[in-house]
């Protein structure tokens, strides 16, 4: 079988955003095994063996959430891991779990993680109702979904995240972008510079809201 360059970053961001182990092993010339190997070397919780625990996949990261609450404090990466019984947590928690950055002390936490809790600390205290990381609309996590007088937008933050290209992230923003349309959502971008005054975004709200 032809192989080729295996890059790691890659192969945890394609499972997490939901393709398979033989879905994966195919685009890089390799095996399912190979591919089962590395994510599992990278402590990337597997879904087939979160269900033969007795568990859903999703459930570890809510637990997680709900354990650092009642920390009332901030905790380590490592505290949470703990918690689940792991070494090591796996980055795939953050990325679908946004939210969870809220409660990990500061040094720890990605420049994504950090714009994150600014805009759901924003969102609490102007009484915005929201869901943070949405999939359920449009297959693919949002930022905040908003709901209430607001219904029918979606706020995401637009920086890259450094496990991915420029190409894969302009590739996944265009799909964000269409799914939304097809699912009758609109997105607004917030890069950077609307972190200086997020109280201005509420004229933008304001101008797409249905």
């Amino acid at each position: 079988m032809k192989t080729q360059t295996i890059n790691k970053k890659q192969i945890i961001n394609a499972y997490n955003n939901g393709q398979s182990l033989n879905a994966i092993a195919k685009e890089f010339h390799t095996y399912a095994t190979s591919i089962k190997r590395i994510l599992e070397k990278e402590n990337v919780e597997l879904r087939h063996d979160s269900k033969r625990a007795g568990q859903l996949y999703v459930k570890d990261g809510e637990k997680l959430i709900e354990w650092a609450k009642a920390q009332k404090r901030l905790v380590t990466k490592t505290e949470l891991a703990h918690v689940i019984g792991r070494k090591k947590l796996s980055p795939s928690y953050f990325e679908k779990y946004p939210e969870l950055g809220r409660y990990v002390t500061t040094r720890e936490q990605s420049e994504l993680q950090i714009y994150s809790q600014k805009l759901y600390d924003w969102l609490q205290k102007t009484g915005i109702q929201y869901k943070p990381n949405d999939r359920t609309k449009i297959n693919m996590s949002v930022t905040a979904l908003l709901l209430g007088e607001y219904e029918g937008l979606a706020l995401q933050i637009h920086i890259k995240p450094k496990c991915i290209s420029k190409k894969q992230y302009e590739e996944r923003v265009k799909a964000k972008v269409r799914k939304a349309s097809k699912s009758g959502i609109f997105i607004i971008w917030l890069n950077k510079d609307h972190f200086e005054n997020l109280d201005s975004t509420i004229g933008l709200l304001n101008a797409f809201k249905k």
